[in-house]
């Protein structure tokens, strides 16, 4: 499946806002949107695209065809430092599957058009959405008890980070993975044709 990460438009507004408003993203990021009125919502979106570049950023993330998977947004950018935090939401009917490609291909954008070097990444401890409780407790460097507040309860968050160097390794490990399972099955099907 291709992804392409596009910057966030004017256009994308109600989309995103929509997303803001979904009960399980108000749950595992903020619910700051069931706040906020219909017309605040959006210009404070447009106003990220107007005049915060130099702070934060959103981006839209699609299908190959164009087609919305969601959102991402980059915040705490230290252009010097060369790192930022990254979230994302993708839409209800694309959760599940599509968020690994959709974060490859964000942190890959990341690194080479924006030349970051180091993406913090925070997890709401409660969110199993990408990540299962062993695995945020694997990858987990800082666990910061009442993060946030969500939906009437205080949440613990999980924060690491991860490198260019460290991203581009497990990029060449998985394609080494994939290419040798390729090449099993391939001698598995000759050796069962002969």
């Amino acid at each position: 499946m291709r992804v392409t990460i596009r910057h966030f438009t004017a256009a994308d507004v109600p989309i995103r806002s929509a997303l803001l408003r979904d009960a399980d993203f108000q749950a595992n990021l903020t619910d700051f949107a069931i706040l906020a009125g219909d017309d605040a919502l959006a210009s404070g979106q447009l106003r990220t695209i107007a005049e915060e570049q130099d702070v934060k950023r959103i981006f839209t993330a699609c299908r190959g065809e164009g087609e919305v998977l969601g959102f991402l947004w980059i915040t705490s950018i230290d252009w010097r430092s060369q790192s930022c935090e990254l979230s994302f939401a993708l839409l209800p009917r694309f959760r599940g599957g599509f968020g690994p490609p959709v974060i490859d291909t964000a942190r890959a954008y990341l690194h080479d058009e924006l030349n970051m070097k180091v993406i913090v990444d925070q997890v709401l401890e409660h969110n199993a959405m990408m990540h299962s409780p062993a695995e945020l407790a694997r990858r987990s460097q800082v666990r910061c008890d009442y993060d946030s507040y969500t939906v009437g309860e205080w949440r613990t968050a999980c924060y690491w980070t991860q490198t260019e160097e460290e991203f581009r390794a497990r990029r060449e490990r998985e394609a080494r993975g994939r290419a040798e399972r390729s090449s099993r099955i391939r001698a598995s099907l000759r050796q069962e044709a002969s």
